[in-house]
């Protein structure tokens, strides 16, 4: 039997020469370990539409996805996933933090000092060899 793959829209939301990371909570899949934050697409949602409907719910922000980077598909053994990245460069409102434990604003060099998990790990790396972030 095959898993379906669940369908993951995140948010590459940048700041001068830093994205954001957000830390998992101790309670979810993969404890403590970062993530670009976002979630699953609802039935029928676009992954731009649902990138917007996630941040605005995690992070009461509204961002502009610019730029859709190449998927990421990640088998973690209990499920499989396709990740879609967003680049956002700008965002409107104040930061409020209600899924995740912690988020900190990083550069490349300091994101490699973080846990992540391990699809969004493989993101970095994208952003790495394309030069997307300063």
């Amino acid at each position: 039997m095959t898993k379906s793959v669940l369908k993951v829209s995140c948010a590459i939301i940048l700041k001068g020469t830093k994205f954001l990371a957000a830390q998992r909570n101790a309670n979810q899949d993969h404890p403590l370990h970062w993530e670009f934050p976002g979630g699953k697409l609802k039935n029928g949602e676009s992954a731009p539409d649902s990138i917007v409907r996630e941040i605005k719910e995690e992070l009461e922000i509204i961002v502009s996805p610019t730029q859709q980077l190449e998927a990421i598909y990640h088998d973690y053994g209990n499920k499989q996933i396709e990740l879609i990245p967003f680049i956002c460069p700008a965002y409107q409102g104040d930061i409020v933090v209600h899924e995740h434990a912690k988020i900190k604003w990083v550069t490349l060099d300091q994101a490699s000092t973080l846990q992540w998990a391990e699809a969004d790990l493989k993101i970095i790396e994208q952003l790495r060899q394309k030069g997307l972030v300063p």
